[in-house]
């Protein structure tokens, strides 16, 4: 039996983005796993996410998109942009993960959209990383 690397990609992913020094420059410690209700902005959302494997007898690949989501009340839409840039310098590259084989990474689509508040900018980056896993559990 396989066991997906999605859980140990989302953990890992949200950890490096609360212990790193460039993202605390921009949001100190606002990294979350969902929508704040009182929130002080900007912050940043560790989303969804979701899984396609191919899987034979002896092998098993993973592919794993990860949608990160920025929240910013600045004026404009270059704070949610500029964070957005830097979770792509961060996250697109490779992520060591014991039992797994990092394949490639690869920025899927980013965008910043002005939420239904008409004043909300709301940056959404999705990322695609392929894994192989190691051994078979």
């Amino acid at each position: 039996m396989w066991v997906s690397v999605e859980d140990k990609l989302f953990i890992n992913v949200f950890n490096k983005l609360k212990d790193d020094p460039l993202i605390h420059k921009y949001v100190s410690d606002r990294v979350f796993d969902s929508v704040q209700k009182n929130a002080v902005y900007p912050y940043i959302i560790v989303g969804e996410t979701n899984v396609t494997n191919d899987e034979s007898s002896t092998n098993m690949t993973e592919d794993v998109g990860l949608t990160l989501h920025v929240y910013s009340q600045a004026p404009n839409r270059h704070e949610a942009t500029h964070i957005l840039k830097i979770l792509g310098y961060l996250l697109n590259r490779e992520i060591e993960l014991n039992d797994y084989e990092f394949k490639r990474s690869r920025i899927d689509d980013q965008q910043v959209i002005t939420d239904i508040d008409q004043y909300t900018k709301h940056g959404i980056i999705r990322l695609l990383f392929k894994y192989r896993h190691k051994t078979k559990y």
